[in-house]
């Protein structure tokens, strides 16, 4: 009973957390709640429902769920006990509902086969907001006395939260249906202009298409008029037109999704006899006596799908003149703007001021935010479902993400039971084969919106759908863009097919406008955030027994190391003096160029460490003078790991097209930086386009994408590094002397750890102490780092270093993983030196990943899955990437080497992955672990 108590806890905390936009969100977790103590599927969710005058079922699961969903109670009853209870405010039970229930309760119990049933009052404030009833189809005791007390509870906790929410979804299907009828009064009153219009008109009306149940097209009678009662009365009886194939004149010309197929309903159609054509509805020419008609379509260009057909009717044979077909063609697009337009601005209305106030919210995090949003756009709109990817570039390709392959919400997304899990899509447009593509993938290939009414269609065409769903009948989606660059694609959901509309795009891009630019600030900070957590973390350790820290965790025993210190100290104030003024947006100082610092140094002498313990120098200074939450912007790039136009883009951005794989407009990093520092290793790499523009961007802030015409500014202060002889690099023609000239007007060179023998000691404290932290057993405290003999010091001391620090921590790695002891003396530094014993190593280790591989493969065998044999233990850090990939080269042998033979014979996975979707999801993380965590 405890577990149930504690996840009944963790059901209220869910729910708490939602927003007034996630009813069914909250419904779905109170049922179950309700499912926990009860230990019964089927529960029923009763709201007070205003706009019906009853107690409407908002949620029903179990059988006859959808049938049930259907049925109300009254809100006053004797004849109910959901009415009872609702007005009592007290749980009542029925152990043999069908015997002894009220009249009916009995009816209800026999048609969907309930024997007993347990009701809950809900409640908030006092207040009756609803009931939830708990059934069985075996008579007797459905909930404990113990487990009644706790749902009581569980009820009280939630009920405030399900009111606000039921308040909320009730005053939007309000709002729609004033909507709606104002739209049909204002066509009723188009249609009786019309008939006023013309003397010789019986008839007017306005049909607009609409989706049965099964998906079947009609067009529906939105209003109708003629001067003779009788004659209006006779017309709306015969209800909507069928549009399959052969059972109305207008299937002759409108497929069933209301998509005009005949290119003759482009334009007006004029029918002189009706009586010679053959009729869906005989009483038009029989009891009403209509002869001619004269048919007005009003569509959309673009699908051809009807918006309103509009029909005008005579009694007589009577041709339209060309003076009166203008007349009804204009009044027809009258009509049409009505459709569009009536209603509609009061729910952008609403968009606006919903959307207004979130933004006025502290929206710190990406992934609560564009929940948020995603909630109140589903809600507005009506749609079942929805999503919104973020974009995100892998192994050079652009993907739509919304949740990671380990199931964690990157974007948003909501109702999961109706899509348990959405892979990565690709962006793309036509070039993707058929099983790569998705709406949400070309509409941010496209950067426009699309709207799919029908979803079986899409699927047969080969078009842009990727189905999470069967249930799933249209969908619309709308990308997000800031300035030219695509952050994000918001997709919703209908179960209903050809939902969606022009209206709804319409809403779905005002949230586009008015949340792009705050998602994109998110963006930027939450980057921001990581990338100074990382550079931090860096400069955060600090050992205990060294002494000898200067600044941050500079080590300075030794004179070479205190000039550093000093150089930092001494250019940080005047530096960020400047910064400061960037944050003014003081355009004068821009005229005498953008500061710069050049880094020479050995490789792996410590070029970046200088370089992070100047920025967290720097940062200190902006939180004490200018915003103490905030980071000062910061980016690091290797301009060695790009070539040609990939560098030049890196720093300075690209136009969309500008080359090949250029799918979008990208800022580079001295933009995105801009106010800030960014540092570039590896200058002297640079190709000469790139130098010559980063002259003319140190020399004014000014730059041009690649592939653009448009000049552009940024301010940010340029840290160059380079382990080459720039000097030597100009005499070859290799670097710009006036470049050169530019960067090193403030210049530092970083010691090789040779100059800086001093310090060996303290660095290998310091350097040992992290690395034992890192790679440390989860049974090893983690204070309690191997110490080094002074006469292991004095060897480290010794010893000619090549590869500087870089060279110092590889020797101490080895140290600390061959250790035989809580000491490091001499001897295991000197074999950790010497080439031999990587020899030896090498050897140990292979032989080592052969034991440990077999060990692997037996525990899969018998009791274990790859999970908690290879996933768990390297995922700790307590297997290899070796011993990994040993384990699938040997299953390869066995299993072959398609991945789901391998998923399968290493236990990933145990079901289809084709036709179960939580075995699909199980497989793409196994070859996201493979392919991406530990490369293989």
């Amino acid at each position: 009973m405890e577990s149930l108590v504690l996840r009944l806890t963790k059901l209220g905390e869910k729910i708490s957390g939602f927003g007034k936009e996630n009813l069914d969100e909250m419904l779905h977790a109170a049922a179950e709640g309700f499912r926990l103590m009860s230990g019964q599927e089927t529960v029923r969710i009763y709201l007070e429902d205003l706009t019906k005058g009853a107690l409407a079922c908002a949620y029903a699961s179990g059988p006859f769920s959808s049938e049930i969903r259907e049925v109300t109670f009254p809100i006053i009853s004797r004849d109910a006990m959901v009415s009872s209870v609702f007005v009592s405010q007290y749980p009542a039970e029925f152990r043999n509902a069908k015997a002894t229930g009220l009249s009916l309760d009995k009816g209800f119990a026999e048609k969907f086969d309930i024997s007993a049933s347990y009701l809950v009052p809900l409640t908030s404030q006092g207040k009756s907001i609803g009931v939830i009833c708990i059934d069985r189809q075996n008579p007797g005791e459905i909930v404990s006395a113990r487990g009644k007390a706790v749902l009581g509870d569980f009820q009280a906790e939630i009920g405030n939260q399900l009111d606000s929410a039921r308040k909320y979804h009730q005053q939007l299907l309000l709002a729609r249906s004033v909507e709606e009828y104002k739209k049909r009064e204002t066509a009723a009153f188009m249609v009786r202009s019309a008939v006023r219009l013309i003397d010789r008109l019986s008839l007017a009306s306005v049909l607009i298409p609409v989706s049965g149940k099964n998906g079947d097209g009609a067009l529906a009678i939105l209003a109708s008029h003629s001067e003779e009662p009788g004659l209006k009365a006779l017309y709306d009886e015969q209800g909507a037109i069928d549009l399959e194939k052969g059972k109305s004149l207008i299937s002759k010309y409108v497929d069933d999704h209301g998509v005009i197929t005949d290119d003759r309903l482009l334009r007006p159609i004029f029918f002189a006899d009706l009586t010679q054509y053959s009729l869906q509805k005989r009483a038009l020419t029989e009891q009403m006596a209509l002869r001619s008609l004269y048919v007005v379509p009003r569509f959309d260009p673009e699908t051809r799908r009807l918006i309103c057909l509009v029909n005008y009717f005579t009694r007589d044979l009577y041709r339209f003149s060309e003076f009166e077909m203008g007349l009804l063609q204009t009044h027809a697009e009258m009509v049409e703007s009505v459709i569009n337009e009536i209603g509609s601005e009061h729910l952008e209305i609403r968009v606006l001021a919903e959307i207004t106030d979130l933004l006025q919210e502290r929206n710190e995090e990406l992934q609560p935010f564009l929940t948020k949003v995603l909630s109140k756009a589903t809600e507005l709109i009506g749609a079942d479902t929805g999503s919104i990817a973020i974009v995100e570039e892998r192994e050079g390709e652009r993907w739509l993400v919304v949740e990671d392959e380990e199931g964690n919400i990157i974007g948003a997304k909501n109702k999961e039971w109706l899509k348990k899990y959405i892979p990565p899509f690709k962006i793309g447009g036509p070039e993707l084969p058929p099983d790569e593509r998705s709406l949400t993938g070309y509409v941010a290939w496209s950067k426009q919106p699309k709207i799919i009414a029908h979803i079986e269609d899409e699927q047969r065409s080969g078009g842009f759908h990727r189905s999470m769903s069967d249930l799933i009948k249209s969908e619309i989606a709308v990308p997000i863009i800031s300035g030219e660059e695509l952050t994000a694609v918001i997709c919703l959901n209908s179960l209903k097919p050809a939902y969606f509309t022009e209206e709804h795009k319409r809403i779905l891009q005002i949230i586009d406008r008015l949340t792009s630019h705050h998602i994109s600030d998110i963006q930027r900070i939450e980057r921001l955030q990581n990338e100074v957590t990382r550079l931090q973390s860096d400069v955060a350790y600090k050992d205990p027994q060294v002494s000898s820290y200067r600044l941050g965790n500079i080590i300075g025993n030794s004179r070479k190391s205190q000039e550093i210190v000093e150089f930092i100290n001494t250019v940080s104030g005047p530096i960020f003096n400047r910064i400061a003024l960037w944050s003014k947006n003081v355009l004068q100082e821009a005229t005498i160029g953008l500061p710069s610092i050049l880094v020479l140094g050995q490789t792996g002498a410590g070029k970046e460490f200088f370089f992070n313990n100047l920025y967290n120098k720097l940062n200190e200074l902006y939180r004490q003078e200018i915003d103490p939450a905030g980071e000062l912007p910061v980016k690091k790039t290797n301009i060695a790991a790009y070539s040609g136009e990939l560098t030049y883009s890196e720093l300075f951005g690209h136009k969309k097209g500008a080359f090949t794989g250029a799918y979008s407009d990208r800022k580079g990093i001295l933009e995105e930086t801009g106010g800030g520092i960014v540092f570039l290793d590896e200058i002297g790499d640079a190709d000469l386009k790139t130098q010559v523009q980063l002259l003319r961007f140190l020399d004014n802030g000014g730059f041009v994408r690649l592939g653009d015409n448009q000049e552009r500014f940024s301010r940010v202060l340029v840290v160059a590094a380079t382990n080459k002889n720039l000097q030597e690099e100009i005499s070859r023609g290799n670097f710009r002397e006036d470049l050169y000239h530019r960067l090193s007007e403030l210049s530092v060179r970083v010691p090789s750890l040779n100059e800086r023998r001093e310090d060996i000691p303290d660095l290998a404290i310091h350097f040992l102490g992290k690395l034992y932290r890192t790679y440390r057993g989860k049974d090893e405290p983690r204070d309690d780092a191997p110490f080094l003999t002074e006469e292991a010091k004095q060897v480290l001391v010794k010893h000619n270093y090549k590869g500087n620090i870089r060279e110092l921590r590889s020797i101490l790695l080895r140290a600390l993983f061959f250790r035989t002891g809580q000491s490091l003396g001499a001897a295991d530094i000197r074999r950790a030196i010497t080439d031999g014993m990587r020899e030896v190593t090498t050897q140990a280790t292979t032989k080592l990943t052969v034991e440990v591989t077999d060990e692997i493969l037996s525990k899969i065998a018998h009791e274990e899955d790859f999970w908690t044999a290879v996933y768990e233990p390297y995922s700790q850090n307590l297997i290899s990437r070796d011993v990994v990939k040993q384990v699938i080269e040997k299953s390869k042998t066995a299993a072959g080497k398609g991945m789901p033979q391998l998923a399968r014979y290493l236990k990933a996975i145990e079901g289809d992955i084709n036709n179960d979707e939580e075995e699909r999801r199980r497989f793409f993380k196994f070859k996201n672990f493979l392919y991406k965590t530990v490369k293989i």
